[in-house]
């Protein structure tokens, strides 16, 4: 166990409103982030407010109406962004999917991605194909090192209608050139559709400067709030683009018109639970105020490197994340071992990782260094899979 005399005093102060990473050396939030104490005290509050009061008492619904915007409110802030072009999600995909899925689409239209999405990205693009006939192009990106727009380009034809890719690949870590991939998409009149799932969080994410058309953020890894949330950046001129998939009954008039809402608020789909919101809305503040995301945006940075360089150093591991374009994702294979078997000897050793495992991803083990790590920590797990490697060879 880490003491708080082993680490700065910040660290160590954040640590201690965070449980779950006394319990194991964390490095899996591109799974799911530790919950604060801060996140569960409201969750607890606003389900005991709900059991006491009940969930039906007057003025619920305008209550949950400007809760629900000032959430939105708050995501905007954060990833700067007109609080009236965020609409609230349960995940990442759902925010993807009623994206993609809001497109009038024709037979043969294509969508350019790449091989190392995520499925929650690559499922709504199979949907597209099974449902409209709709065409998926790879585009060569290797591990997402090099002259990624150039090989998104030469994946483009004059089908295409959407680019959509992962701001931060959950599979090789690498953090994907934005602006300049927004930049192509527009220049070709090309919708630019991003998964933030690993970003959000984890680097700067300045949704006003990157130009990117839409983004979708989960609520439960990097920004360590609870499952069931999210949030989507839609730009206020691609409303007409998009279209509702599904209506929620505030957005429909009893005479039989629709009335879809001004801002992205139209695009949320079905209720959300009170606490989680609650428990989402004291997170994001907490890491605002009290975390402070530049501080965090740059622990992350020094230690991912930290461990990228580290275990680069260790024989008879291979780490494929690209180290000019990284963030705290450090993806990496051990020779003679599956990724599954190295996250089960680390856990073991009480260290808690993940692995990739889906193709046509690369197949590697993956260590999230976050900001409440502790060097010793990073030192722990090289030693670990140092340990590991030598009893394979």
């Amino acid at each position: 166990m880490v003491t708080e005399t082993a680490v700065e005093p910040k660290v160590a102060a954040l640590r201690a409103q965070l449980p779950a990473v006394e319990a194991t050396c964390y490095f899996n939030v591109g799974s799911n982030g530790p919950l604060p104490l801060v996140a569960h005290e409201a969750l607890l509050a606003a389900a005991q407010t709900e059991l006491e009061v009940g969930r039906i008492v007057p003025g619920l619904y305008e209550r949950n109406r400007d809760r629900n915007r000032e959430v939105a409110g708050l995501f905007g802030e954060i990833f700067n962004a007109d609080r009236d072009e965020i609409a609230l999600t349960h995940s990442t995909s759902e925010g993807l999917g009623t994206v993609l899925m809001g497109l009038a689409w024709n037979r043969g239209d294509e969508v350019v991605t790449c091989a190392l999405e995520h499925p929650g990205l690559l499922g709504p693009l199979a949907l597209l194909a099974h449902r409209f006939g709709v065409v998926l192009r790879r585009a060569a990106v290797g591990m997402g090192e090099g002259d990624v727009v150039g090989a998104v380009a030469a994946a483009l034809g004059p089908k295409t209608r959407v680019i959509a890719l992962s701001h931060l690949q959950w599979s090789t870590g690498a953090v994907l050139p934005l602006p300049e991939l927004a930049e192509l998409a527009h220049e070709r009149g090309v919708m630019l559709v991003v998964d933030g799932a690993q970003s959000a969080g984890q680097i700067p994410v300045e949704l006003a400067e990157l130009g990117v058309d839409a983004y979708a953020i989960p609520g439960q890894k990097w920004l360590c709030g609870p499952e069931a949330t999210g949030a989507l950046f839609l730009r206020g001129d691609r409303f007409a683009d998009v279209a509702p998939t599904l209506i929620r009954y505030s957005q429909y008039d009893p005479t039989g018109y629709l009335i879809p809402a001004a801002s992205a608020q139209r695009y949320e789909i079905g209720e959300f639970y009170g606490p989680a919101l609650a428990a989402q809305t004291a997170v994001l503040r907490w890491l605002r105020d009290e975390v402070g995301l530049d501080w965090a945006y740059a622990r992350i940075s020094e230690l991912g490197r930290r461990v990228h360089e580290e275990l680069s150093a260790v024989d008879g591991v291979t780490v494929v994340t690209p180290r000019e374009r990284m963030g705290g994702l450090v993806n990496f294979q051990v020779e003679g071992l599956r990724p599954q078997e190295v996250a089960a000897k680390l856990f073991e050793r009480n260290i808690t990782i993940r692995y990739v495992d889906t193709r046509p991803c690369p197949v590697t083990a993956r260590a999230a260094a976050a900001w409440w790590n502790t060097e010793e920590e990073v030192e722990r797990l090289v030693a670990a899979v140092g340990e590991i490697a030598g009893e394979v060879s």
